[in-house]
């Protein structure tokens, strides 16, 4: 079972970033490593990236069946090394950037209650490398969530030295927002890259081109590419996410990377802050700043 802590630390982490990328972090952080939980269908959370000539070392909290694992284009690896909870892979030039491969990997006491294998999928790119991926197929410690705080605090506070991230701009997202803006390592939020389930009432003058879900703790954020039918431009004024209950949640102040038109995608960012352990079977509403246009989507479910 997650900490409860967690459920409380990390939202608050992510809203008071412009706090928190301030403090000092201990040098017992283990900076750019992802940390996975296998869920009840064995499949990662997430792509696990990998880039030519870099090794990316997979941890496993229990011990692996090293002659069973099953790994696509295994020949374009320079190397493939296994331990009894370890894994290696360094991948080879040959693998071109954008490559998507097949991973699976069995574990040892097949007879638990626990998943009997792990299936991820190695995707190419150079320019984002994976290099430590801590996996956890039983419960994980509260330190391990403690680490992965301290990691977040670490990038947060990297980025704005960097720049990357606006540091006291009264127009700068936060929480789960400014995350979403400045990087896409997202450590402890689960993610749901399908919105096939979410339609739009119609008339509907926005169109939906692609998207993600977001979860973590009570915070929920929708983060859509969005065009229009309309002649004049959409600036999201006011958006109300609605439970089955018809219980309603007002979103933080909406973030688009510009008006959106008919000629070019727009970025929408929306998070709410929902008292709730519901995830599916929402509904949302957006009106436009001059409150005369709305839409609306009904089955939205988060990850």
């Amino acid at each position: 079972m997650v900490p409860s802590c967690l459920f409380v630390a990390l939202p608050i982490l992510l809203w008071s970033t412009h706090v928190l990328a301030a403090s000092p972090v201990g040098n017992d952080a283990a900076e750019g490593t992802l940390r996975m939980e296998v869920g009840a269908d064995g499949v990662g959370t997430r792509p696990i990236y990998i880039g030519p000539g870099v090794s990316t070392t997979l941890l496993f909290d229990t011990d692996i069946q090293q002659d069973q694992l099953s790994l696509e284009s295994r020949a374009q690896f320079a190397r493939v090394s296994t331990g009894s909870s370890v894994l290696v892979l360094v991948p080879s030039d040959d693998l071109q950037g954008g490559s998507s491969l097949k991973l699976s990997i069995p574990f040892k006491d097949v007879g638990s209650a626990l998943p009997s294998r792990l299936s991820l999928t190695l995707v190419v790119d150079s320019g984002a490398v994976d290099r430590q991926v801590e996996v956890y197929r039983r419960a994980r410690s509260a330190e391990s969530y403690r680490q992965e705080v301290q990691q977040l605090r670490a990038e947060l506070k990297r980025l704005r030295r960097e720049g990357v991230v606006p540091g006291g701009s009264a127009s700068a997202p936060m929480g789960l927002r400014e995350l979403l803006v400045a990087s896409t390592e997202l450590p402890g939020i689960g993610v749901d890259s399908t919105v096939g389930s979410a339609k739009c009432r119609r008339p509907c003058s926005l169109r939906l081109g692609k998207g993600a879900m977001f979860t973590a703790g009570p915070r929920r954020a929708v983060q859509w590419v969005l065009t229009t039918a309309d002649k004049k431009p959409w600036t999201i004024g006011k958006a109300v996410l609605v439970d089955r209950q018809g219980k309603e949640w007002q979103s933080f102040p909406p973030f688009q990377t510009g008006p959106i038109t008919a000629e070019s995608e727009t970025t929408l960012i929306l998070e709410f802050d929902v008292n709730s352990a519901v995830l599916d079977g929402y509904q949302l509403r957006v009106t436009d700043v001059d409150g005369t246009r709305t839409a609306q989507w009904n089955g939205l479910n988060f990850p």
